[in-house]
C-alpha cells in the first residue's frame, strides 16, 4: 500500500532536513501518537547507516523495527528500508522543497504486510487507518516543534549544506 503525506512547515529547508537527519528527534515527532524508544542509530542519516527503534503499538505491544538509509541528497531526500520488523516491505523516503522560508515535507511510504500477519487485508483494514494517524500526530508535532523554536535549536545543531545532484 502507498501513502503520501505533505505539509507545509514554517522553518528554512536545511533547518528542517537537519532536524529531520537527526534520528535522535525521532521520539519528539511521534511523542503523541505512540512511545518511540531510540535502541541504536548512528549520528546522523547516511547512506549505510541504520537506525532501530521499539514502537509501541496499541499502547502496550512492543515492535522492534530495524532501518537501514538508502538514499542521501541534503537538503533535499532522504530514503530508508526496513531490515527487520513485521514488514515484508516497508520504503520511506523523505523529500524536503524550499517554498520561500517554508519547506514542504514529503513522506512517501510503500507499505507491506505478509500473509502470515494478515497482508493486504490487515493494511487496509487496520495499519493504514494507524499509519494516517501517526502521520497526523506528526504533523501536528512538527508545526508545534517548529512554532516553539525547538526545531531550529535542535537543527542548528546540525545544519546541513547542500550537495550537487
Amino acid at each position: 500500500m502507498r501513502f503520501c503525506f505533505e505539509q507545509i512547515v514554517p522553518v528554512a529547508r536545511e533547518r528542517v532536513f537537519g532536524f529531520f537527519e537527526q534520528p535522535q528527534c525521532l521520539e519528539l515527532l511521534h511523542a503523541s501518537w505512540s512511545k518511540i524508544r531510540l535502541l541504536h542509530h548512528e549520528t546522523q542519516v547516511r547512506v549505510g547507516a541504520e537506525t532501530w527503534v521499539e514502537v509501541t503499538v496499541a499502547g502496550f505491544i512492543p515492535i522492534v523495527m530495524g532501518f537501514r538509509h538508502t538514499l542521501f541528497e541534503a537538503p533535499i531526500r532522504f530514503g530508508e528500508e526496513v531490515i527487520h520488523g513485521p514488514f515484508s516491505t516497508f520504503t520511506h523516503l523523505h523529500e524536503f522543497v524550499a517554498r520561500g522560508g517554508n519547506t514542504e515535507v514529503r513522506d512517501i511510504l510503500d507499505l507491506r504486510l505478509p500473509w502470515h500477519y494478515g497482508g493486504e487485508a490487515a493494511m487496509r483494514h487496520s495499519v493504514a487507518s494507524a499509519i494516517r494517524r501517526m502521520f497526523q500526530g506528526r504533523a501536528e508535532a512538527l508545526i508545534r516543534l517548529a512554532n516553539d523554536g525547538i526545531l531550529t535549536s535542535c537543527a542548528s545543531q546540525f545544519v546541513v549544506q547542500p550537495t550537487e545532484i
